[in-house]
């Protein structure tokens, strides 16, 4: 037998497949395996959201394995587990075999690939939604949110939880809700994260990406602000006549310190945080502009700009890897004309022919999903083609990439 048993060459299993198991699963209910996948996904619920978790078949969790286990009983639930992890929902992880040892004696860990799957077959309930069904049943019948909108906000936190509140109680959960709808209610305005914090017992981030609840709780636009993205720009001495992004500080510094013709009229702009947040940047109250050496005094011809001026070349410079890609991506959603910075990049490109590239495990970088396109044509037929014929990424900060471009 393998050490291992898991899908074929160890991938996660296909979500068609999956979609295909979940609604008729080969795999028999034996109540021992529900019994072991309610523990494995139970350890998963809890662990902060996150979906990856293992299970130790020790003493204490399968005992039916252990001690004086008969042969013939041992081996079965072996088979079991191994028809288990075919499924690819599990993958059951087995010390190498030495004579003499018994299954147990391997010590035999299930491993959790897919939490969604392992559930459906399972009749798991994770907590968090167990609670969210007994919360609306609380507020259906409490008297705490008034309005005539009550039905329209259950249908919303039917289908969007509040599960960062899973660990109140009913009353609490419905008090901070009631303290939410006074405060839409009502003239002040805070930036987002400080009415989720004020609201919330402290934690600052339950309102994020819940516009939808503040507007059935009364709020009204701009009431609550996303913090700003802050800009840290620097200016040529001569008036710019293209302004470009970068994603890394050191680069921004190096780019800085070094002018070269390729960027010498160029707005350098650093964005702290703007991943995803591209938009709020042309707007005042969006993004905050801090100036690098001396550049305060063109800033009112930068700010014309970014609040709605003449539109400029605009390009965006940052690692050669899918995450860049997509920052690429969510720039273009504000700046439409915005393009990948050919010299740069192409200089990227040059280095991981040069065999000087690194593979996204190498770099804590394999989650990285590909923006497939982009709408930049520089990186829809040559960047991205080169990264999925390679495998490989590149930081922006390799070598003295800057030098090629004097």
């Amino acid at each position: 037998m393998n050490n291992s048993v898991a899908v074929p060459d160890g991938r996660p299993p296909d979500p068609a497949a999956n979609a295909l198991r979940k609604t008729n699963p080969a795999l028999n209910h034996d109540p021992l395996l529900v019994r072991l996948a309610h523990a494995l996904l139970e350890r998963a619920d809890t662990a902060q959201g996150k979906r990856l978790a293992t299970l130790k078949l020790d003493l204490k969790v399968l005992p039916e394995i252990h001690g004086s286990a008969r042969l013939e009983a041992v081996e079965r639930i072996e088979l079991h587990l191994s028809s288990m992890a075919a499924t690819g929902w599990v993958n059951l992880k087995l010390a190498k075999l030495r004579p003499f040892q018994t299954f147990s004696d391997r010590n035999p860990t299930l491993e959790l690939l897919d939490f969604e799957a392992l559930a459906a077959w399972s009749g798991f309930v994770p907590r968090s939604e167990a609670w969210n069904r007994k919360f609306l049943q609380y507020l259906r019948q409490s008297d705490a949110l008034a309005g005539d909108s009550k039905t329209v906000l259950l249908d919303y936190l039917a289908r969007s939880p509040l599960t960062a509140l899973a660990d109140m109680d009913f009353e609490q959960a419905g008090a901070c809700l009631v303290t939410l709808q006074r405060l839409c209610r009502g003239s002040e305005s805070l930036y987002l994260r400080e009415a989720s914090a004020r609201v919330f017992h402290g934690r600052s981030k339950v309102l994020d990406n819940r516009e939808e609840l503040l507007r059935l709780l009364g709020a009204q636009p701009d009431q609550f602000l996303e913090s700003p993205v802050q800009l840290l720009v620097g200016l040529p001495k001569e008036q710019f006549q293209s302004v470009l992004f970068i994603e890394n500080l050191v680069t921004f510094e190096r780019m800085c310190d070094h002018r070269r013709p390729a960027w010498g009229a160029a707005a350098l702009v650093f964005a702290s945080g703007f991943k995803g947040a591209a938009k709020r940047l042309r707007r005042p109250v969006g993004s905050r502009l801090y100036w690098r050496d001396g550049s305060e005094g063109a800033s009112d011809q930068f700010k014309l700009w970014l609040y709605g001026g003449e539109p400029l070349a605009t390009a965006f410079f940052g690692d050669l890897d899918y995450s860049g890609m997509h920052i690429l991506a969510g720039l273009r959603a504000a700046f439409p004309d915005c393009v990948a910075w050919k010299p740069g990049y192409t200089a990227l490109l040059e280095l991981i022919a040069a065999g000087r590239a690194h593979s996204p495990e190498q770099a804590d970088k394999g989650g990285q999903t590909d923006p497939g396109i982009t709408g930049c044509r520089f990186t829809d037929e040559t960047l991205l083609p080169a990264i999925r014929r390679s495998g490989l990424f590149v930081d922006q900060e390799a070598g003295a990439w800057d030098n090629y471009l004097m």
